[in-house]
């Protein structure tokens, strides 16, 4: 105790920062415990530092203050070079390491001469690092309680209409079909397929027809993001009906979380006796991690980067190594670069694990979204593996490459979905509720083909019935459940709200449209 009231606090606080800053910084997007590793790796290391400088000091106050100094180099080095990327001198970027590499070790070395030649008084930069670092670190924390507390508050396990319908027409359990809630992240419709992808679907479409789907020719998606869409679709209405306060003015999503988390389908199928399976998915608000079964590829401490840790890496100075390529191991740099390995692991596990999902005993819940064809491109048409440049920080890439790498997945996709499908049919008894869907379409393209989704129903024994062309998500369980549980569930208009990332809440209608041919 004697030696940590030496150092001070914030050697600590300046491990600790970076991690909680990105991982409040992508609230919503991955589950708060993947912070655990990096951050302990990241203290790990600043205890190390210290006690280095320790041995080399001879004292633990100057020691602590200088690693203290050069974490904070090596973690801001990632900002500045980013800054510093989009100036421009003569044509030339002044983001280039050649230059800030240099730079950073003129400032690591100027401070170790300041510190360990007692030219600066410790006592008094120990307490302003601790107090900046301090109140740096209490903002993540904040923001990071506050959606959990939110999240928590928002969950409402009260019955509903739905539940009291469903309870009173339900028969025996073992009569009860399993039903599979399948989406296929940023699978567009047929026409625009066709028109924008070169691609002709028709032959899959009509695969899935004779396995008994009605093919939705004429459908678009309720929202143009995955968040908007699923929290609409999952609770069959719309968000301005779902929510307590209007969401216009709001950039922030974290309010829709409950509604995909624990929505209104999920909480009357569940008092009805059925098990939740899903799916880990790489996104935090779509992972029902208290699903009676949750399933994940396999992992661990000792597994390889994550993308969380990928981006934390290149905003550290170890991004400097790139320069340094061809020395680097290709496993390495793979990670450090693109990540994409993970992504490519889950895509596999999901299909592989949802093949067999017929032999889990019923009846189940299965919600299961699947983060492809959308970015990263991580397959070819044959399953091969392909390399994308996609991380959270950087998604650009040229419309060519975007309409090849896309094309290829969607192949890819059919191959592994249409023997998946025909097994779930087959070995299912009850006949199972499959609806397989697009939350949307292609990332790329205008308003009008963002809005055009894949949609596809099985109901089993009720056959097709109250199925439309231009049915949208939000009619999905509403037309599926009351075809095989008889409910009164009265269909909604079908509206299609587009609105751009930084604008989630200001919406453009978006008229639809019939294609001529599938």
């Amino acid at each position: 105790m004697k030696q940590l009231r030496q150092v001070g606090l914030h050697p600590f606080l300046a491990s600790a920062y970076p991690c909680l800053a990105l991982l409040a910084a992508n609230l919503g997007q991955v589950r708060p415990s993947i912070v655990f590793r990096p951050l302990a790796l990241s203290l790990l290391g600043g205890i190390l530092l210290v006690g280095l400088l320790r041995w080399w000091l001879k004292d633990w106050a100057r020691a602590g203050l200088l690693a203290t100094w050069w974490l904070l180099l090596f973690f801001g080095y990632g900002p500045v070079y980013q800054a510093l990327k989009a100036i421009a001198i003569g044509g030339a970027s002044l983001g280039r390491h050649r230059f800030l590499v240099p730079s950073w070790l003129v400032l690591a070395v100027v401070g170790a001469w300041l510190v360990a030649g007692r030219r600066i008084v410790v006592p008094a930069w120990s307490r302003a690092f601790s107090t900046a670092l301090g109140l740096a670190v209490l903002l993540p924390l904040g923001q990071l309680s506050w959606s959990t507390l939110s999240a928590a508050a928002a969950s409402n396990s009260e019955p509903s209409e739905l539940s009291a319908q469903m309870e009173a027409r339900a028969a025996d359990p073992e009569s009860l079909p399993d039903i599979y809630y399948i989406i296929l992240d940023a699978y567009a419709r047929a026409d625009t397929l066709r028109q924008a992808f070169d691609l002709d679907n028709s032959g899959f479409l009509d695969e899935l027809r004779s396995l008994g789907f009605y093919v939705a020719e004429c459908t678009q998606s309720n929202y143009s993001q995955t968040e908007l869409s699923l929290g609409s679709s999952l609770n069959m209405g719309y968000l301005e009906d779902l929510v307590e306060e209007p969401l216009v003015q709001e950039t922030d999503r974290q309010r829709l979380w409950p509604l995909l988390r624990h929505s209104l389908v999920r909480s009357a199928l569940e008092r009805l006796g059925y098990a939740t399976v899903a799916f880990e998915t790489g996104y935090y608000w779509t992972e029902w991690e208290d699903a009676d079964v949750y399933l994940a590829p396999g992992g661990g401490w000792l597994s390889g980067m994550t993308a969380f840790e990928a981006t934390l890496l290149r905003s550290t100075a170890a991004w400097a190594a790139i320069d340094a390529a061809p020395v680097l191991p290709a496993g390495l740099l793979r990670d450090m670069d693109r990540s994409t390995a993970a992504h490519r692991k889950r895509v596999q596990f999901v299909l592989n694990e949802l093949s067999h999902m017929a032999e889990v005993p019923g009846p189940k819940f299965v919600f299961v979204h699947l983060v492809s064809p959308h970015r990263p491109f991580v397959f070819d048409a044959l399953g091969n593996p392909v390399e994308d440049d996609y991380t959270w920080t950087h998604s650009h890439m040229g419309l060519e490459d975007y309409i090849q790498g896309y094309r290829e997945q969607v192949r890819y996709l059919n191959s592994q979905v249409l023997p998946i499908l025909s097994r779930l049919i087959a070995d299912s008894d009850p006949a199972p509720v499959i609806i397989m869907q697009g939350d949307h379409g292609p990332e790329e393209g205008s308003s009008e083909e963002r809005m055009r989704n894949l949609n596809v129903y099985y109901l089993g024994d009720a056959g097709q019935d109250g199925l439309y062309p231009s049915i949208t998500p939000v009619n999905s369980f509403r037309v599926a459940l009351a075809a095989r549980f008889g409910l009164n569930l009265p269909l909604l208009e079908d509206v299609s709200y587009f609105s751009t990332y930084d604008r989630p809440f200001e919406f453009n209608i978006i008229d639809g449209g019939c294609p001529s041919g599938g």
